[in-house]
């Protein structure tokens, strides 16, 4: 016999407790109570969330006829849809949307050698891709200092959290002056959007360089791959701050929107890498290069003095409106 105690609710005088005594099914030999079947149920639950077709072609035509720098926000059950954003007062943008469109900007000013610097975003798209890189689409205003004009531009850039060879990757896909919308051939899949990995050297792929040890450092005067910036090269050049400023924004990336507070970075040391350029003064001009930056902030997020080591690897894949960014950045306490 197997004896349950069962939990009753309390009902006039009966007791709160009641021992029921089961008989046990294998003393018993009863026969088991036969087990119901049920038809199988197959349910989706995307069902009640199929894609409009309607919506879905007019995703696509504004996405086609402007490069994704134009396009109402709708939504796609599916996910994979570019999000709009506008920008209430041109002048105050997000931090890390800055940051991008700088270098896309940065990207143009290498290839067609103006100097056009960000004085403005009106608006940006974003989508998430491969679920762990996130592609902005900006359109915004920049100066050209040599005339003091502005003009309007755009580009498309990608951040990768978690790329195979470094810590942190930025990469342009596109980088022009904006272009009116309106028919034409599509462009999201063409060549001109694709990094076209053979065209850079071997010499600036794979895993990213260590910092360099202390021997490697007192010998980088003999090597003529190597060149240590001057300060004229540092005030003549302003993308060296940027490239510092993408460290920054990596090693503080879960507080980017706080991180204007830390800006201008003091630069202490830069030491460039590259074999494109025999003269010491070229070497800034090359279309590929490693850059090894000792920088600090104006006070630091954490609160304590704190002195950062970047190794920055840029690369240019020779189709216009491409430039890469690959990222790895290390904090040491300073005195």
């Amino acid at each position: 016999m197997t004896e349950i105690a069962i939990l009753l609710p309390s009902i006039g005088d009966e007791q709160p407790q009641r021992k029921r005594k089961l008989e046990s099914s294998r003393s018993s030999g009863a026969a088991a109570a036969p087990i119901q079947s049920f038809p199988k149920v197959d349910y989706n639950p995307w069902d009640d969330e199929e894609d409009d077709p309607v919506i879905e072609k007019e995703y696509n035509r504004q996405f086609v006829e402007s490069d994704g720098f134009d396009v109402d926000y709708f939504y796609l059950p599916y996910g994979g849809g570019l999000v709009p954003h506008i920008v209430e007062d041109k002048y105050d943008y997000p931090y890390d949307v800055g940051l991008f469109s700088r270098l896309g900007l940065h990207c143009y000013n290498l290839e067609k050698g103006t100097s056009l610097k960000l004085a403005a975003i009106n608006k940006y798209n974003d989508k998430l891709r491969f679920t762990r890189c996130l592609c902005y689409y900006i359109t915004l205003e920049a100066i050209d200092t040599s005339t003091n004009s502005l003009c309007n531009f755009q580009t498309c850039v990608f951040k990768d959290f978690l790329p195979e060879q470094a810590s942190f990757l930025a990469q342009t896909e596109i980088s022009r002056l904006k272009v009116p919308s309106g028919p034409r051939p599509p462009t999201y899949d063409g060549p001109e959007r694709i990094w076209n990995d053979d065209a850079v050297d071997d010499s600036y792929k794979g895993k990213m360089p260590k910092w360099f040890t202390k021997d490697e450092m007192a010998a980088i005067s003999t090597k003529g791959q190597f060149y240590e910036l001057q300060e004229s090269d540092l005030q003549g050049n302003e993308w060296l701050h940027m490239y510092a400023e993408f460290a920054f924004h990596y090693k503080w990336m879960a507080h980017e929107s706080e991180l204007r507070p830390f800006l201008p970075l003091e630069i202490k040391k830069v030491i460039i890498q590259t074999k494109e350029e025999s003269q010491p003064c070229m070497k800034l001009k090359a279309n590929n290069a490693i850059f090894y930056i000792i920088f600090k902030g104006n006070g630091d997020p954490s609160g304590a003095p704190v002195e950062y080591r970047a190794v920055v690897r840029k690369t240019m894949d020779g189709i216009p409106g491409h430039i890469c960014l690959e990222v790895d950045c290390l904090a040491y306490k300073s005195s």
